[in-house]
């Protein structure tokens, strides 16, 4: 198949796993969301993908099972997630250390990589992600607080998707989120929600935000943020300053807890400083795959809050 920019690009099916390769250049990994709401096809992972192959970058991806192209049964869990990053990347012959970006829970299975299996990540970017789904529930400014002016409207139908596990009510739901995602109106376009899809059931990993958790080994209950001063890599952390579902807390977090990293605010972005500043989004992501410092294990940059 070819992509957008005319250069060519691969789609792999491995045991029921969808697997992409974008461009050409040094490869990077670009995490899957695990909630599967935004697979490669979508509009979401293609800005992601574009935005990396524009640095001369070959971005390499896949549809988490269950979503997407992919068809494989789903476990719901990080383990998941990461063993088929793995996959991804052995697949597509990627050997040793690689560059790993993800936004927002994508973005937190990039963290789970880079702590998991340390030996697979090179440099890591974080953009609008979290150490754990408590530091954004709990987190000022947030959608999921009872101050939100959304918050009881999300909740509505997060409750009703609970109850009817239907198609419908799901996009109903996340038309909630992504309009209180962007600073800019404008950017916000609902899904379309259709007769059809009051007979459809919600997609199954939709399941992995599931605040009732009945399993061990739930994503609800993995917290890394005592973990943090594991991760090797050097790491850029990307926030918007009017991010609804992540906010800049979360970021900082992850900031000070990171021995050698950056953090860049965008300030006029919510959930997606790539749709709303992409050139400063993308220039902040340049100089960092471009700097010298990057490449050195034993250098430790202060924390710090950077403009873009």
């Amino acid at each position: 198949m070819a992509d957008t920019s005319g250069r060519t690009s691969s789609r792999i099916l491995n045991d029921g796993l969808a697997i992409y390769r974008y461009g050409s250049g040094e490869p990077i990994l670009l995490m899957a969301y695990p909630h599967g709401l935004s697979a490669v096809p979508g509009p979401v992972m293609q800005a992601l993908v574009r935005g990396l192959k524009d640095l001369g970058r070959q971005v390499i991806t896949f549809d988490a099972p269950q979503s997407g192209r992919s068809r494989r049964p789903t476990r719901l869990n990080m383990d998941e997630m990461l063993e088929c990053a793995e996959e991804a990347l052995t697949v597509c012959g990627v050997e040793g250390p690689v560059d790993v970006m993800g936004h927002c829970h994508g973005g937190w299975a990039a963290l789970g990589l880079a702590i998991e299996r340390p030996e697979r990540v090179r440099r890591l970017i974080l953009a609008g992600t979290f150490a754990a789904m408590a530091s954004y529930q709990k987190a000022h400014g947030a959608l999921w607080n009872r101050s939100h002016p959304l918050y009881w409207r999300w909740r509505l139908w997060m409750v009703a998707l609970i109850l009817s596990e239907r198609e419908a009510v799901e996009k109903l739901m996340w038309n909630v989120i992504r309009r209180a995602s962007f600073v800019d109106q404008t950017y916000f376009v609902p899904r379309p929600v259709r007769r059809r899809d009051l007979l459809r059931h919600a997609g199954p990993r939709a399941r992995w935000l599931d605040p009732l958790p009945r399993r061990a080994d739930a994503p609800r209950r993995l917290d890394y943020r005592p973990r943090l001063q594991e991760v090797r890599a050097p790491t850029l952390v990307l926030a918007g300053a009017h991010d609804a579902q992540m906010p800049p807390s979360c970021s900082e977090e992850l900031a000070k807890g990171i021995p050698d990293t950056r953090l860049v605010s965008f300030e006029r972005s919510g959930h997606h400083p790539f749709v709303e500043e992409p050139e400063a989004f993308w220039a902040a992501i340049g100089r960092f795959l471009s700097s010298e410092h990057a490449d050195r294990p034993d250098h430790q940059q202060a924390t710090g809050l950077a403009a873009p």
